[in-house]
């Protein structure tokens, strides 16, 4: 076939439109993700992961399920009063992720809280 693929799986969709497939749910089972993480916790990495992917361009089939795969190897059930570390749209090492801030809205403010205080250490404050 030339190495082309199906249609179906050639064509370029957003996250939110992506579907666990069976091949999808049978290595869940297989790698046991699912035994790991639970239904719940499975289901919350899942919506994550959409929040996080939403603004991603479109990408085929397989090209969200290989993403989804390595975001779910790599997820973790939080514990409780253990910080959220990764996967979390914003991520960060607080207790939970902040409202309405992207990944690169909290960098930002944290970088310019730094230059902030950096500044603040640097100005003379008269009693010196």
């Amino acid at each position: 076939m030339n190495g082309s693929k199906s249609s179906s799986n050639s064509a370029l969709i957003p996250a939110t439109q992506w579907h666990i497939d069976d091949a999808t749910q049978a290595w869940l089972r297989q790698q046991g993700h699912l035994d790991r993480l639970g239904e719940h916790a499975l289901r919350a990495a899942d919506e994550k992961w959409r929040t996080y992917r939403a603004v991603w361009a479109p990408r085929t089939a397989a090209a969200w399920s290989a993403d989804w795969r390595e975001w779910i190897t790599r997820e973790r059930t939080p514990a409780a009063g253990r910080p959220y570390l990764r996967s979390l749209p914003g991520g960060g090492a607080s207790t939970a992720p902040a409202a309405g801030k992207t990944r690169a809205e909290q960098h930002a403010t944290a970088l310019l809280n730094a230059l902030t205080e950096l500044e603040a250490r640097n100005t003379p404050t008269g009693t010196e």
